[in-house]
C-alpha cells in the first residue's frame, strides 16, 4: 500500500528535529542517526526529506509560515497601511532576537547541507508572498483613500521586506543593531508617506477652490 503523505507528521518531524539539533552539529548527524534519535524507521524520515538539504526546505517553510502567522495577527488590529509596515519591522526583529539560536541553526543546516542557494531564496521568498501581497494591497488602498503619499506600493514593500532581510544575517552575526535600523527606516522612509490628516483636509479644499 503507498503511503499517504500527512503535512502535520512531516512538520511535527521538522519541529522534533530542530529541537534535537539545538544540542548536536547538524554536520555530524546521518538520516540514520536522526531517525534512530527521533525514533521512527528510516524509510519514514526518507519518505518526508530526501536528505539534511531537504528538511532544510521543508524546516524554512515550517518557520516562514509560523512568522507569517504571528506578523498576521500583530498587523490585524492596524488599520494605517504605513502603521502596520512599521509594525511589521520592529515585530520582526522582536521576532529574531527571541529565536535568535533557532535562526543559527537553520544556517547551519544550510551549511551542512548541499541545498542550492537559488532554490533555498525561492523557497523562502514563495512563503512570504502571502504576506507580501496583503501588505502591497494594503498600501495601495491607503493611496487610493489619501492616507498614503503618492508611491510604488510593491517597491516600498520591497524595500521593507529587504531590510528586515538584512536583519537576519545580523541576528545571527550579532553585527549591526537591527532595531536601530528599523526606527532609521520608519523615521526616512515610512513616517513621511503618511498623509496628515490637515494636509488631507488643505488639499480638499485647494481642489474644490481650483473647480
Amino acid at each position: 500500500m503507498a503511503r499517504t503523505f500527512d503535512a502535520a507528521r512531516r512538520s511535527a518531524l521538522v519541529a522534533q528535529t530542530l529541537e534535537l539539533l539545538r544540542t548536536r552539529r547538524p554536520g555530524r548527524l546521518t538520516m540514520s542517526e536522526l531517525a534512530s534519535a527521533l525514533g521512527v524507521k528510516r524509510p519514514t524520515l526518507y519518505f518526508y526529506f530526501r536528505d539534511l538539504s531537504g528538511l532544510l526546505l521543508a524546516a524554512v517553510e515550517d518557520v516562514y509560515r509560523a512568522y507569517a502567522v504571528h506578523i498576521t495577527a500583530r498587523l490585524a488590529p492596524i488599520d494605517h497601511p504605513i502603521e502596520a509596515l512599521g509594525e511589521l519591522a520592529r515585530a520582526t526583529v522582536e521576532y529574531q532576537r527571541e529565536r535568535r539560536d533557532l535562526v543559527i541553526l537553520l544556517f547551519q543546516l544550510w551549511a551542512a547541507g548541499d541545498t542550492d542557494p537559488e532554490l533555498l531564496l525561492a523557497r523562502s521568498r514563495a512563503a512570504g508572498q502571502v504576506l507580501r501581497a496583503d501588505l502591497v494591497s494594503r498600501l495601495r488602498a491607503g493611496i487610493d483613500r489619501g492616507v498614503v503619499a503618492p508611491c510604488d506600493p510593491e517597491r516600498t514593500v520591497d524595500l521593507v521586506l529587504t531590510v528586515l532581510d538584512g536583519t537576519i544575517v545580523a541576528a545571527v552575526t550579532g553585527s549591526g543593531a537591527p532595531g536601530v535600523a528599523v526606527e532609521e527606516l520608519w523615521r526616512q522612509v515610512l513616517a513621511p508617506l503618511i498623509v496628515n490628516p490637515s494636509a488631507r483636509r488643505r488639499a480638499r479644499r485647494s481642489t474644490r477652490g481650483a473647480s
